[in-house]
């Protein structure tokens, strides 16, 4: 999927009490301690779902929403317009995350989100290992240490 649905939103009027009643319903750990009360939901343990939020309303009203992750809000905002939907939210910058809001036709309130990227886990180098005795990339023989060699005499050109 080229831009993928990344984050979900519910905002209400009680966060507190939507907070516990998807908790309650579905068993999500919902983390909500930080200054706006904004209950964190994260997919667990690698498995299947998208990381979400369930905080309070910046307008007294509840609604939900998903985010779809693009590079470039602006001009994905332009592209809403262009096919016949309106913003509804320039971007704004919330930490390490950027987001804006759009309507599509039908009036239906969708989120961006420019999201930072994610970490690449580091693959694990091979240990080098060393050919048999006259293979390709053979390693030199280890000799003993029993008499110290001249150097060979350098042939003139």
């Amino acid at each position: 999927m080229a831009h993928p649905v990344t984050h979900f939103e519910v905002n209400a009027r009680d966060a507190k009490a939507q907070q516990r009643f998807y908790s309650d319903v579905f068993g999500w750990k919902i983390d909500a301690n930080n200054p706006q009360s904004y209950g964190i939901a994260k997919a667990q343990d690698g498995k299947r779902g998208i990381n979400g939020g369930i905080g309070p309303s910046q307008d007294g009203r509840s609604w939900v929403t998903f985010y779809v992750e693009s590079p470039d809000l602006a001009g994905s905002l332009a592209k809403v317009e262009r096919s016949g939907g309106r913003t509804i939210m320039p971007p704004q910058n919330a930490g390490p995350v950027s987001f804006a809001l759009f309507a599509d036709p039908e009036g239906n309130v969708v989120g961006l989100a420019s999201m930072p990227e994610a970490p690449r886990k580091r693959t694990p180098t091979r240990k080098k290992t060393t050919a048999r005795r006259g293979g390709r990339g053979a390693a030199p023989a280890k000799r003993k240490a029993t008499t110290k060699r001249k150097p060979a005499a350098r042939r003139k050109r």
